[in-house]
């Protein structure tokens, strides 16, 4: 027997995969002890199963996967595959300052050792190449979803006129798969990073927005500085209106203020992570995903 399991703050997207999958969904119940101890509890012994849970606000969540994962075994479960369209801890791949932690191997041992196949959605890989590094020698798949960024933009009128606007290369990806479906210009810029808060954002020489709707797109967006410098380097190279929309949202509501002061009309994200702003479905694509891999 084959089940989806989901957990209670990732419920909507759970349904619509086990709707998409034709699976029974089997809700895991958490309780919270005083101390901050977790008790998972799952009444159900498949031979298979897939397990979906954004990583976002990890810590508590990665304890409780090694509960159930753990459990599952121990119930006789001989494939485990993790869903986990955000995946945590990949920002980390090497040692900038002496003695840090490389937190993306030391995650690709754990999550590699629990489950037979991970899937996640746009990962924060910086300078890893392939998702496949960080697993070895695990079934494992990368999605993008850029092309459904691009169905949005559509979806709002965008034609050639429009700029699908990345803040740097490693906004490539999402740039070209979100301009090729909508039909608009792709364009690349380069990002700075000086602190958390501290972004600037350049467009290359020559570049003229004069009178253009500009789609900011993003993998994540936590604080929004990137955003912010983003939208205020558009308008200030002549852009009539700017709008965005990210695959992962983890800013708080209270910063929509500071988008719109900057000129930023909407900000969308598709719903790995439940977010107010989730505009954007993944079920699909997970699902066309967990059939191949």
């Amino acid at each position: 027997m084959e089940i989806l399991i989901g957990f209670p703050e990732g419920e909507m997207l759970a349904t619509r995969l086990a709707e998409a999958l034709a699976l029974p969904l089997h809700q895991a119940a958490l309780h919270r002890f005083p101390d901050g101890e977790s008790l998972v509890r799952l009444e159900a012994a498949p031979t298979r199963a897939i397990i979906v849970r954004s990583l976002n606000q990890p810590n508590d969540k990665l304890v409780e996967l090694q509960w159930l994962a753990g459990a599952l075994r121990e119930r006789g479960c001989t494939e485990l595959t993790l869903v986990a369209p955000y995946l945590a801890y990949m920002r980390q791949d090497m040692e900038f300052n002496p003695g840090e932690v490389v937190s993306q191997r030391i995650m690709g041992r754990w999550l590699g050792g629990l489950f037979d196949c991970i899937v996640t959605v746009d990962p924060h890989l910086h300078r890893t190449h392939d998702l496949g590094e960080v697993f070895p020698g695990s079934r494992c798949a990368a999605l993008t979803a850029g092309p459904l960024l691009g169905d949005w933009a559509r979806r709002q009128g965008a034609d050639a006129s429009w700029v699908i606007l990345g803040p740097d290369e490693e906004s490539a990806h999402l740039v070209q798969g979100a301009a090729q479906t909508a039909g608009a210009q792709p364009l690349v810029g380069l990002k700075v990073r000086r602190g958390d808060h501290d972004v600037s954002v350049g467009l290359p020489e020559g570049t003229d927005l004069t009178g253009r709707t500009v789609l900011l797109v993003d993998d994540i967006v936590s604080s929004g500085s990137t955003l912010i410098d983003a939208a205020k380097v558009a308008y200030a190279h002549g852009a009539a209106r700017v709008l965005a929309a990210t695959v992962h949202a983890v800013f708080p509501m209270e910063r929509m203020a500071a988008f719109q002061a900057a000129g930023i009309g909407t900000v969308v994200s598709a719903d790995g992570i439940p977010h107010p702003t989730n505009a954007i479905g993944l079920a699909d694509l997970i699902a066309e995903s967990l059939v191949t891999v």
